[in-house]
């Protein structure tokens, strides 16, 4: 059990000591390949495939946005102006770098700010949010959330025209205005001889939705499981990026992992997890059918302004997918750790970690302490992340 995987992950089933990762070390006659110990023997056959040719895709995982006031009203000028670059500003580096960047926006764009009702309790976010979203470099975003219906069908209808309208190249997941759209919502990220599937559900019932409207906003079914089986037949590698889990749960319930299982069983090979304000651990679940997944059960929020401290630190998945001659695979995944500045200005922002000082920690709270928040970092991260 690695120090990042919490004491009850081994009677949850989420431990398979046949299992090893990029971090963890294999006897001395053997080696990691495709996270199992392979003997030494068989590796030269095992390299020579995967390294022919090697076409490798890097995808960069947000976590959610969620802006509540201080987020919300850091990019809300003096002539009622919106403009939201600033929060990504530190961070846009490392996501225009990747192949692919993927982000959750946890609730509907509000497309009329003069309604009486905005902005309430982050629940109306201003459309700008999109603009700075693709400004940051973002490719594809997640709306399949617990909020997603939170506007009813307007709500969602005003977010997709927003972004077919002006941002018809980004791909949006997990809502949809017909029930023709919600049948293909999904995508497929090709380059050279590899393809990646990109599903984004919900983990949420949504009793509010009307049934005449539950097409809306992608559940995750019984029905749903048909388009996973689709998606893996014409893909190498694919991964479900899934809304779940209580907002303030530090590791999965048992619902969260009966339904990993179910997607693994489905020849799921990566969950990306969203919803909770805290980082959740990193571990594989094993399938009734021998089928493995990776899972990072929760990115914690990317932007946000919770009270809790800890909700401050969020995480970016760092992943390549690799194919040579062989199979696609998964060659490296880490986390990266990120911290929000929440300040009343237009200071407000997201930083690495690694980039964050005392002093800036300080502006946010006196009683701030660097060496707490890394601290902390190590205990909900571990070895998967480099909280120095």
């Amino acid at each position: 059990m690695t120090k990042y995987e919490s004491k009850n992950f081994k009677s949850l089933g989420l431990f398979d000591k046949n299992i090893c990762d990029m971090k963890k070390k294999c006897p001395l006659n053997k080696k990691c390949v495709k996270h199992r110990c392979v003997d030494n023997e068989a590796l030269t056959e095992i390299e020579r495939k995967n390294t022919e040719n090697e076409n490798d895709i890097n995808l960069i995982f947000a976590g959610s946005i969620f802006l509540n006031r201080k987020a919300l009203m850091s990019g809300v000028d003096s002539n009622n102006n919106f403009n939201y670059d600033h929060l990504f500003t530190h961070i846009t580096k490392d996501i225009k770098n990747a192949n692919l960047a993927i982000v959750e926006q946890e609730t509907p764009l509000h497309i009329n700010p003069s309604e009486k009702s905005f902005p309430k309790k982050g629940l109306n976010t201003p459309k700008e949010i999109a603009d700075s979203i693709v400004n940051a470099g973002f490719k594809v975003v997640l709306h399949a959330t617990n909020y997603a219906y939170i506007k009813k069908d307007k709500g969602i209808i005003n977010t997709l025209n927003y972004w077919k309208t002006k941002y018809h190249n980004i791909k949006t997941l997990g809502i949809s205005s017909t029930l023709e759209e919600s049948e293909k919502d999904y995508f497929i990220f090709k380059q050279q001889n590899l393809a990646i599937g990109i599903i984004n559900f919900s983990g949420f019932i949504g009793k509010s939705i009307p049934k005449q409207n539950k097409y809306m906003v992608n559940t995750l079914t019984t029905e749903k499981l048909s388009i996973v089986d689709k998606l893996k037949k014409e893909t190498d590698y694919l991964i479900v990026c899934m809304n779940w889990g209580a907002k303030d749960s530090k590791n999965p319930s048992k619902k969260q992992i009966s339904l990993a299982k179910v997607l693994a069983s489905h020849g799921v090979d990566l969950i990306i997890g969203n919803h909770p304000s805290f980082v959740n651990p990193v571990s594989y679940v094993r399938a009734d059918n021998g089928n493995k997944a990776l899972v990072f059960w929760s990115l914690g929020l990317l932007i946000g302004d919770e009270k809790k401290s800890l909700s401050n630190l969020g995480a970016l998945a760092n992943i390549v997918i690799s194919k040579g001659k062989g199979n696609a695979y998964l060659s490296s995944y880490s986390l990266i750790p990120i911290i929000n500045h929440k300040v009343e200005s237009n200071e407000f922002s997201v930083y690495k970690l690694s980039d964050y000082t005392e002093e800036l920690g300080l502006k946010t709270d006196k009683k701030f302490s660097l060496k707490k928040i890394k601290e902390a970092c190590v205990k909900m991260m571990g070895e998967f992340a480099s909280c120095d």
